[in-house]
């Protein structure tokens, strides 16, 4: 019999940032080490990723980290795992394995290189880890050959599908597998965890009305110059849809991104992607190129980023020609709507005509309701932990479940932290709980934790900054020099300068009598002073301004 744990370090009630804890017996097994990037308002947080103590406190029982499908958001904190664990085993498959060493080449110093400890794992081969094995199935989704697994117990299979579509494709990059998964289990499977997709949102099957063969082949026809399309790269159904497209209509294709570039030559060498009459151009035959089809791809941050540079003339390599036809075929991501919103407008002011969104009839390769349910009936789980979603994706997912006939009290929905735990195939009613704190990594790689960081942040923006540096002299009773600098809190109108001198001045009076008052009952505690002086300062541009700004406060004692 089996005694089995699970609890998320993130990905529950929340997109991206995804890192789950499975833990059989005394063996525990990672899955996914992600990480999510805020929308550009979210001042000075470059990145948000999970709280890895408990897995450096772990150390010694985990057999490895599972990265099942290699997107960014599923592995983008392995940079920091390393840090503290840096030979732990990574198993992916064989693409997975070059994403994610190309992504260590590019974006990371390439001191880990030498020490990433990428094991490739093949589907329905079944390997053996400390007191378990498992067997991976290949899924269908975004990503080709993604990956499932199942988790093989005394008591069932436990199976993780972190996102699929049931899917006719016969390409085999993007197959799947989910009628293997019975033949691995003998039917006994134990817990289903899977992630929510578009539960809610389309309540059919996500097939066929994710591809975009025909939306596609309809522009390209009419097209007379350049095609420039911007996709996210982990949308790699897309992007290698849109180079059969260009292939078959014998239009060259440049693929406008590093980092996928190195899948796609990877795809074509081991022959995993053929497609005749193919012509790749570099990036400096774009502009002498009469009618390619260029690709732009990034993460949702570097996408933008690169087609404003684009269209505002500053890159170097693409200007555009009244003739290009610009597509967005990516689609809008919570957070990301004004950076979107900004892209058409700037595009709208060039001299391109023929200007294209993605049409909201195409969904995402990512499973619907009537999928779900499949997999349900399919696999007849005794256990679900939906994953990788907000708390009413989450909800919708149990509608579906039930319409199955499936017990309500059967599906777990858990905070990240929270963990559900069996024992010889019973689930535990009470739910212990981890304690986890979100970290933050800012522009310069620091790491950041808490939400208060967050809330300074949102401070900052909101209210501006008055920067307060101080000078006391050697018997700190008084204030010998003083400097307030004040950033975004209001404009410098003759009127507001004066209003600033006088709460400077103000404030200078309140501190001396603090500094007057430590002194006398020999207490001086610079921590607390440095409180009641943000709060001083901060209650006085309320009076006057109506805004609270963050405080910085910097104090020099004079020897």
């Amino acid at each position: 019999m089996a005694k089995i744990e699970f609890f998320a370090l993130g990905g529950l009630d929340e997109h991206g940032k995804a890192c789950y804890t499975l833990t059989i017996n005394s063996d525990v097994y990672i899955i996914n080490c992600g990480i999510s990037t805020p929308p550009a308002v979210s001042l000075g947080v470059k990145k948000i990723i999970p709280d890895f103590n408990w897995i450096n406190q772990n150390k010694r029982a985990i057999k490895g980290i599972f990265v099942l499908v290699p997107k960014y958001e599923n592995f983008g904190g392995l940079e920091f795992i390393y840090n503290a664990i840096p030979t732990i085993p990574i198993y992916t498959s064989d693409v997975g394995a070059v994403i994610i060493k190309t992504y260590f080449e590019k974006r990371v110093n390439n001191q880990y290189n030498n020490r990433l400890n990428i094991r490739i794992i093949n589907h329905l081969k079944t390997e053996r880890i400390g007191g378990t094995s498992f067997t991976p199935f290949l899924i269908s989704n975004t990503m080709p050959y993604a990956l499932g697994i199942v988790f093989n117990t005394n008591d069932g299979g436990i199976v993780y599908i972190d996102d699929f579509v049931v899917s006719s494709n016969k390409n085999p990059l993007f197959q799947d597998e989910l009628y293997e998964i019975n033949k691995i289990t003998k039917g006994r499977n134990l817990m289903l965890i899977t992630g929510v997709g578009q539960a809610g949102k389309h309540l059919g099957f996500a097939n066929p009305s994710y591809r975009i063969s025909q939306y596609f082949d309809s522009i390209l026809i009419d097209a007379p110059g350049r095609v420039i399309i911007g996709c996210y790269d982990d949308d790699a159904y897309k992007i290698l849809t849109l180079v059969l497209i260009a292939a078959l209509k014998e239009r060259s294709v440049n693929i406008f991104s590093n980092t996928f570039n190195e899948l796609f030559k990877f795809l074509v060498e081991k022959q995993y992607f053929a497609v005749k009459n193919l012509n790749v151009i570099p990036d400096s035959d774009i502009d002498a190129s009469k009618n390619c089809v260029v690709i732009v791809t990034g993460t949702p941050q570097r996408l933008f980023s690169k087609l404003e540079k684009i269209i505002s003339d500053d890159d170097d390599k693409i200007h555009l020609r009244e003739d290009d036809t610009f597509i967005f075929a990516a689609p809008t991501i919570a957070g990301y709507e004004k950076s979107e919103a900004d892209l058409f407008d700037d595009v709208a002011r060039t001299s391109l005509d023929r200007i294209y969104k993605l049409s909201s009839k195409i969904i995402a390769a990512s499973a619907a309701n009537e999928d779900h349910k499949f997999l349900i009936d399919l696999l007849k789980p005794k256990y679900i932990i939906p994953v990788s979603g907000l708390y009413m994706n989450f909800a919708d997912y149990v509608k579906a479940a039930i319409q199955t006939g499936f017990a309500k009290q059967n599906i777990f929905l858990l905070d990240n932290g929270q963990c559900l735990s069996i024992n010889n195939a019973e689930a535990e009613d009470r739910k212990k709980l981890v304690k986890l704190e979100t970290q933050f990594i800012g522009s310069a790689g620091v790491l950041d934790v808490g939400a208060s960081s967050m809330f300074e942040r949102e401070q900052m923006r909101e209210n501006g900054t008055v920067l307060v540096s101080l000078y006391v002299n050697k018997d700190k009773t008084k204030i010998e020099k003083s400097n307030y600098d004040v950033v975004g809190v209001t404009n410098l109108s003759e009127n507001n300068k004066a209003l600033i001198t006088q709460i400077n001045e103000d404030a200078n009076g309140q501190i001396d009598k603090l500094l007057v008052e430590a002194h006398n009952q020999q207490q001086l505690d610079i921590k607390n002073l440095k409180n009641l002086i943000r709060k001083i300062i901060a209650k006085q541009y309320e009076k006057k301004f109506n805004k609270r700004p963050l405080v910085l406060t910097t104090i020099i004692f004079a020897k």
